[in-house]
């Protein structure tokens, strides 16, 4: 247990800083198998990879970060325009002592099991992004895909450095399913989880406009308004499809993406079914395997 918890989103930044972001051992694996041909790695080959992982995601952006010229003048947000800056090389240099999540976690199977369901709840969501982006024709989708990967970041952060205070907010919801979770989450935390997240983009000077993307208080931006529908969509269906809160995101891509809700529903369930191929990333069961349900 925790000794004189954090008591808002900035002093949890001292905290959150220490940890060594790990990586998914799914990652690792891939990553091996482009490394034995070094000669013939494709950019776009390794930011594939990376795409599936937030947590790698977000120690390319950290790093990037650091090493960001006077300079360069433009953020990045864009995992592949990353690797073109640092070159192939500094890539593997920085993932080469990477701890593992797997193994970080390897005597806590509860706490892995809900790490491993965040990060693929945060692909399915950037994949969800993705897929709207298109049907709105965004002109830099990028940025969009790449937030709603991170928006989840946090919270696997939080469950890294105090597995207990995250247990005790996921039992209070589970036993009173009336309370928002935003509540809980200041009560135990101090600040909401999202409040964290913006936090620790701002410390770590991570591109201004992913801070905006999760800003909940630009709600009249379509494309804040996808970021959130995007993770919203993916949160619930990690329960389940056919609850109230289910019908209020199929209503609001439909309102966003300008299509009937019938419509909506096929984009939100054929991008859950091509997510679900990637299930072997997390080793959990994906959000697609509850569509029986209705």
């Amino acid at each position: 247990m925790m000794q004189n918890n954090p008591k808002s989103a900035t002093s949890w930044i001292n905290t959150i800083s220490q940890i060594d972001i790990p990586i998914l051992a799914s990652t690792r694996e891939h990553i091996t198998k482009l490394r034995s041909n070094m000669e013939c790695i494709d950019l776009r080959d390794l930011a594939f990879v990376i795409g599936h992982d937030p947590l790698l995601s977000l120690k390319m952006l950290k790093h990037q970060a650091v090493r960001r010229s006077p300079q360069q003048t433009t953020d990045i947000t864009n995992i592949e325009k990353v690797l073109l800056m640092i070159g192939v090389k500094e890539f593997f240099e920085i993932i080469r002592d990477c701890t593992i999540l797997e193994e970080e976690l390897s005597k806590n199977t509860d706490t892995l099991q809900i790490c491993l369901k965040t990060c693929a709840r945060a692909y399915y969501a950037a994949q969800l992004a993705e897929t709207m982006s298109k049907f709105r024709r965004d002109i830099d989708p990028k940025e969009i895909i790449t937030a709603a990967l991170l928006h989840e970041t946090a919270e696997v952060l939080l469950w890294l450095a105090a597995p207990e205070l995250m247990l005790e907010i996921r039992d209070t919801l589970k036993n009173n399913p009336e309370i928002r979770s935003k509540t809980t989450q200041k009560k135990v935390l101090g600040c909401t989880v999202n409040e964290l997240q913006q936090e620790l983009i701002t410390h770590w000077h991570l591109p201004k406009i992913l801070l905006h993307l999760i800003d909940e208080s630009y709600i009249n931006d379509p494309r804040v308004i996808l970021v959130l529908t995007s993770t919203s969509i993916a949160r619930h269906t990690e329960w389940s499809w056919n609850q109230e809160l289910n019908y209020i995101d199929i209503e609001k891509s439909a309102k966003l993406l300008q299509i009937s809700n019938d419509e909506a529903h096929t984009v939100i369930v054929n991008t859950a079914l091509k997510t679900a191929k990637e299930w072997r990333w997390y080793q959990i069961e994906t959000a697609a395997a509850r569509i029986i349900e209705y």
